[in-house]
């Protein structure tokens, strides 16, 4: 990583603010099986990078928040519209921890590895397939098309195709650090 891991101990008041509240987000189920501390203690991933820019950070994981409480999405469709971002612009944490974090949603093997590779596999339910859809369609140029909007408000609903949107929006911004700061993919997180 670009920017060097920070310890509790070194940091600024403001930042220590932001660690302590990692340190409980990170204690939940969601996190276990990767990396999100090195052997030192420090944080790795979008958290060592955050805690840099402690205000931002801060709006940042306010934002995350309220995106992934959005209503209307299976758990397997928000893994499906994260690796299909992190694969379309090659973000090493964001494919490494979701893609646990897919496997475990329900999501196969062959599935996983299809999406991380930056393809969208023919077995995906309508909603997978329509959040990838959406995804992708959003990260390149102009407006969502008329009928991938109609089709996907028809079949999932406005929440769904709402919270499509903006878990995207939350994982192009969380890549578009991660890759300034050229953050690496973790290591599996040892079993307890």
């Amino acid at each position: 990583m670009r920017l060097p891991l920070l310890h509790r101990e070194e940091l600024t008041p403001e930042q220590r603010g932001l660690y302590d509240a990692f340190d409980t987000m990170v204690k939940a189920d969601e996190y276990a099986g990767f990396e999100v501390r090195d052997a030192d203690g420090a944080f790795v991933g979008p958290w060592g990078v955050m805690l840099h820019f402690p205000e931002l950070g801060q709006a940042l994981a306010r934002f995350i928040d309220l995106a992934q409480r959005l209503p209307g999405l299976s758990e397997r469709a928000r893994q499906v519209v994260i690796l299909t971002i992190g694969a379309r612009f090659d973000v090493a944490y964001e494919l490494y921890a979701h893609a646990r974090l897919g496997a475990r949603a329900g999501l196969r093997p062959d599935q996983v590895a299809t999406l991380c590779a930056g393809g969208r596999p023919s077995d995906l339910t309508e909603e997978e397939a329509l959040a990838a859809d959406v995804a992708t369609t959003l990260t390149g140029k102009g407006p969502l098309p008329g009928p991938l909007y109609d089709t996907a408000v028809r079949t999932l609903g406005r929440e769904a195709l709402d919270a499509i949107v903006f878990v995207t929006v939350h994982y192009l911004a969380l890549g578009v650090v991660l890759n300034a700061y050229d953050v690496p993919a973790g290591s599996p997180a040892p079993r307890k």
